[in-house]
């Protein structure tokens, strides 16, 4: 027996089917090839329920490819749409070319395909298939996207047209904006309102692109490199707008749409330099009255001299470079910030000309002269034959050895001035020629200065105002003032070497060593030298080194002497003031003069966490003939690296270095990171 005491077999052994304990044993060994009718009933639910279950997966599937191919099919207009954007900015950049080499049909008609581009990329970026996809929980974002991208790219066609209508206004030869010495008020309006009308649309591209986020799966990486594509042809633009637009919407003002309005006009001779560039020595008045242009008499030196050789005005505020007492008016533009040496400028030609009213100062020198007279082609002056842009400042700078008085070299400057503003109001290209006077503005070759503050402030944005740089870190500004009365300066060539060690902490020793050179050729006169005036070859110079801003100087010297220079603080308005110091050199031809100096620069990088700084350096030039030499070596700090350099800087084993010269200003930043303790 296999139980006792009447006990029951547990319900999982207990006998079915007839079947005693031993033989159901036995029966489910050999269940493998036999089956009741019961197990061939429960095989048949399963594999009924399989069959169902396969045919549900292949309805699912049937589902999901349908649905995948439906969306494909919806997603089509968003292909579309890139295509078509793709298009349209070929065409721009095309209309691009096309107006800068003043082909305005074609131009036009790249812009109106363009356009047509946009339109077609704009449908189909709003259609009912990406309206799908903007649902969609993942996929709707990177519909936004295209979206954007392709509303910024219709407002940056919207610039171009305008860009293509307000062209032909301003430049080429069917301008008629300037008529002979009239502006078209008319026109210009127009044109102001125009470009007030791109800056709108600049606004929109912007904020467009910036709300481009390019973080969707799969394809986000592709909307933020278009993103960063369409930034870094929109940014330049719009900050280019953002200092430009405030400018454009003063000119009526200045030409004198709302009353009249007159300037004096001052030509730089860089033979004669000053601290803010070549010396005044001619003049003339500009007066706009409603568009209308009217000129005054030329006005040299002699003329000035015959009204007195000193007079006395009233110095502006905290100008260092004003002494007390009466001044000569070819003297009141010693400072280099041309916003005081300009109001300077007026006040002393006013009390030369009692009851003139002035509003402004445009000043050129003769390289500017020269860069618009690339535009408008030479001129003939009676006495003295051909005026090219190749030989302007050699004739009239570097020849006054050439002319038989002085009085025969003051009438070559009365003949320049009317043949320049008559070149310069005439011939159509007025887009042209005012280019080339901003572009000579970065080497300090030309500026403007409006005594009303709205007007004046545009032009100080934009760099136009000729003053120097406005920076809190490392900086070089070497500058001389013509102390003789020479026109040596003509021949001045100067070299500057900056030796910069930065620290950790983002300050730097710096060694500064300059050396001025007088080129001129021999005297050659029977007379001995006077060493001062027209005819002499020796150059006086002062020279005068501005320092980066909270600069301690240490140790100075001048041909290896040290000294104890006298350290200036200028305080005038509206402009960044920097101390100074200056020592002055007398040279015969062929000789030299050098100055050196050590001074600590507190933040000559800033910084921006405790392992990464950026080195930031501007110079500004003077306006000589032959541009200052310039050679900076940087030392960084030890366990620092930079990440980029500049272009033209070159990797040393302790920092990096740069050599060349200085036709215009310079900014330089040099990002570093910590690599090591």
């Amino acid at each position: 027996m296999l139980s006792r005491g009447g006990g029951r077999l547990p319900p999982d052994i207990r006998p079915r089917s007839g079947l005693t304990l031993f033989t159901r044993a036995v029966h489910l060994r050999a269940n493998r090839q036999e089956a009741t009718p019961q197990d061939v009933g429960d095989d048949d639910r399963g594999a009924r329920r399989r069959r169902r279950r396969g045919r549900i997966i292949a309805v699912l599937a049937l589902i999901v490819v349908t649905a995948g191919v439906v969306l494909a099919v919806l997603a089509r207009p968003l292909v579309d749409a890139k295509r078509e954007a793709d298009a349209a900015q070929a065409d721009l950049k095309l209309a691009k070319t096309q107006l800068s080499q003043q082909h305005l049909a074609q131009a036009h008609t790249s812009i109106a395909s363009a356009r047509s581009h946009v339109d077609a990329a704009h449908e189909a970026a709003n259609g009912f298939g990406s309206d799908v996809w903007a649902a969609a929980p993942i996929a709707g974002g990177a519909v936004d996207d295209e979206r954007h991208l392709v509303d910024a790219l219709a407002e940056t066609t919207s610039v171009a047209e305008l860009g293509a209508e307000v062209y032909p206004m301003v430049s080429g030869h069917d301008s008629h904006m300037v008529t002979g010495q009239a502006i078209d008020l008319k026109v210009l309006q127009t044109v102001v309102d125009r470009v007030g009308q791109i800056g709108d649309h600049l606004d929109r591209a912007m904020a467009d692109v910036n709300a481009v986020h390019g973080n969707t799966p799969i394809v986000g990486s592709a909307a933020a490199s278009a993103k960063a594509s369409a930034l870094s042809y929109l940014q330049p633009v719009y900050d280019s707008y953002a200092k430009a637009g405030p400018l454009v919407a003063t000119l009526p003002s200045i030409v004198g749409a709302d009353g009249p309005r007159t300037y004096l006009i001052a030509m730089l001779n860089p033979a004669e330099q000053r601290y803010s560039g070549g010396g005044t020595l001619s003049f003339t008045t500009m007066r706009f009255d409603h568009g209308q242009v009217t000129f005054g008499k030329s006005v040299n030196v002699d003329d000035l001299r015959s009204r007195g050789t000193t007079q006395l005005w009233r110095p502006v505020r905290g100008n260092t470079f004003h002494p007390p007492g009466p001044l000569r008016v070819t003297s009141a533009t010693f400072s280099p910030w041309w916003s005081v040496s300009s109001e300077e400028l007026l006040r002393g030609y006013e009390a030369t000309y009692p009851g003139t009213k002035l509003d402004g100062v445009f000043g050129l020198d003769l390289q500017a002269l020269a860069d618009v007279f690339r535009v408008t082609g030479p001129v003939d002056l009676p006495q003295f034959g051909t005026i090219t842009a190749d030989n302007l400042v050699h004739t009239l700078a570097g020849s006054y050895g050439d002319f038989a008085s002085i009085q025969v070299r003051h009438q070559l400057n009365k003949e320049l001035i009317p043949a320049f503003r008559q070149k310069f109001f005439e011939g159509g290209r007025m887009a042209d020629k005012l280019t080339a006077l901003v572009d000579s503005a970065d080497g300090r070759h030309f500026f403007t200065y409006f005594r009303q503050g709205s007007i004046q402030r545009p032009f100080v944005q934009v760099g136009l105002a000729g003053n120097l740089a406005h920076t809190g870190n490392d900086y070089i500004g070497v500058f001389t003032q013509n102390l003789n009365g020479s026109k040596v300066d003509y021949w001045q060539r100067r070299s500057v070497i900056s030796q910069v060690r930065l620290h950790a902490d983002g300050s730097a020793a710096v060694h500064l060593r300059v050396d001025v050179k007088n080129g001129a050729p021999r005297y050659a006169l029977p007379t001995p030298d006077p060493k001062i005036g027209y005819d002499t070859r020796y150059l006086g110079a002062l020279v005068g080194i501005f320092l980066p801003r909270h600069a301690r100087l240490g140790t100075v010297s001048a041909d290896g002497t040290p000294f104890k220079p006298v350290v200036h603080h200028p305080a005038a308005p509206h402009v960044l003031n920097r101390r100074y110091f200056q020592h002055p050199f007398l040279l015969d031809s062929g000789e030299s003069g050098r100055l050196d100096a050590d001074y600590t620069v507190p933040r000559a990088a800033v910084q921006d966490s405790d392992r990464t700084m950026t080195y930031v350096l501007d110079v500004d030039p003077q306006d000589l003939v032959y541009p200052e030499a310039l050679q900076v070596s940087v030392t960084f700090p030890t366990g620092w690296t930079s990440t980029s350099l500049p272009d033209g800087w070159q990797a040393t084993s302790t920092g990096a270095r740069w050599k060349g010269h200085v036709p215009t200003k310079i900014h330089v930043e040099i990002p570093l990171e910590k690599t090591s303790g």
